[in-house]
């Protein structure tokens, strides 16, 4: 038996990021969208923003998220909502700018301030505003999630805000709105994809619905995602990348990540590694642990991506699919050291790690982080 919590509308296609008007309902008059500032400087921002205004509605456009998210920033996102009297929201973005928007939407009606939700001394316990949110980027997945990842830059604890009514209303995935992503956001994304596909296919909350978009989605990554990033103007590539990234968020929405994810939020947290770059890094060291005691799944991923039939197969593809990108094989160069390892150990304790493959010990991540930090190289 399972559950499937997805968007109410999921749109796919080059230009589908026009429908915004049509997928919002009649009701929605006031409309407060939520921009990246690559969108902002690009002028996408300012052309959806006519869109809704021809369609009749009013509009407040506001510009960014910070990249790691702070509980304060979403209260002012909430608070500027409540003042334009919004009734829905709209975000334009990469994933904090998605993962900011879906929280002010979810906590308008709300009491409170985020800081309450983000500690669980309050919960969202019924819906926010009427929520679409248009991505970016590649990979984040935060267009489909029931949770928004935040960060606390006083204690640095990064985890999500989560509850089943943050799904998102509408998603429209645009792969033209892909064409200028910088080659390192489409690394990082599309890795991040990537990594998500992955643990998706193994975790612990698996289901055939699930394992089946997952394995589709990595098997697609594994070729469109270096073609797409050797060569930006490959639409094809580029197409094929976006859809697959929609799957993948549609996939792990259902069943949590695993250890990769676990470990990849204190890490990014403390020594400001970009996540999708985290990941990455982590993948190869994560996937061996596992692959030791639960190697079969890992086995179908190798045949999946046409990499051999082996787990180890497997992890030695994800280690030259790292290189391709030009990513660090360990975390040496943003300065982990032993010092780091009680935060990180202590902070990796997330729902991503309880739907992790193998059980991972204190001891064990101290190991793998040992790893990661190069000693012994």
């Amino acid at each position: 038996m399972y559950d499937l919590v997805l968007p109410r509308k999921i749109c796919f296609g080059v230009r589908s990021s026009r429908r915004l008007p049509e997928i919002l309902p009649a009701s929605a008059r006031r409309v407060m969208l939520v921009a990246g500032s690559h969108t902002v400087r690009s002028g996408l921002a300012e052309m959806l923003s006519d869109l809704l205004k021809k369609s009749g509605r009013e509009v407040l456009l506001v510009n960014g998220a910070s990249s790691e998210p702070p509980p304060d920033e979403i209260d002012s996102l909430a608070d500027s909502a409540r003042a334009f009297r919004a009734d829905s929201v709209a975000a334009v973005g990469g994933g904090s700018v998605i993962d900011a928007a879906k929280a002010a939407a979810a906590l308008v009606p709300m009491e409170g301030r985020c800081m309450d939700y983000f500690s669980g001394s309050a919960v969202i316990d019924r819906p926010g505003l009427f929520f679409v949110a248009i991505p970016t980027t590649a990979g984040t997945g935060a267009e489909m999630t029931s949770n928004s990842v935040l960060t606390d830059p006083v204690s640095k604890i990064k985890k999500s805000l989560r509850s089943p009514f943050m799904t998102p209303s509408a998603t429209l995935n645009d792969p033209e709105l892909l064409t200028d992503a910088p080659s390192r956001v489409i690394a990082f994304c599309g890795l991040d994809a990537f990594v998500q596909a992955a643990e998706c296919f193994t975790s612990t909350r698996g289901n055939p619905f699930s394992r089946s978009l997952a394995l589709s989605a990595l098997s697609s990554l594994a070729v469109n995602l270096p073609a797409f990033y050797d060569d930006p103007r490959n639409e094809e590539a580029r197409d094929k990348t976006a859809e697959a990234s929609m799957m993948t968020g549609v996939a792990f929405a259902q069943t949590g990540l695993g250890a990769v994810h676990g470990l990849a939020h204190p890490i990014g947290a403390l020594l400001h590694v970009p996540h999708g770059e985290a990941c990455a890094i982590l993948m190869p060291y994560v996937f061996g642990f596992n692959a030791e005691t639960v190697p079969e799944p890992y086995a179908e991923m190798a045949r999946a991506v046409n990499a051999g039939s082996s787990a180890s197969d497997f992890v030695r593809f994800t280690k030259s699919l790292v290189r391709h990108f030009d990513i660090p094989e360990n975390l040496s160069s943003f300065g982990l050291t032993d010092e780091h390892f009680p935060f990180i150990i202590k902070n990796c304790r997330s729902g991503s790690m309880k739907t992790n493959p193998r059980s991972m010990s204190d001891e064990q991540a101290e190991n793998i982080l040992t790893e990661l930090a190069g000693a012994g190289k």
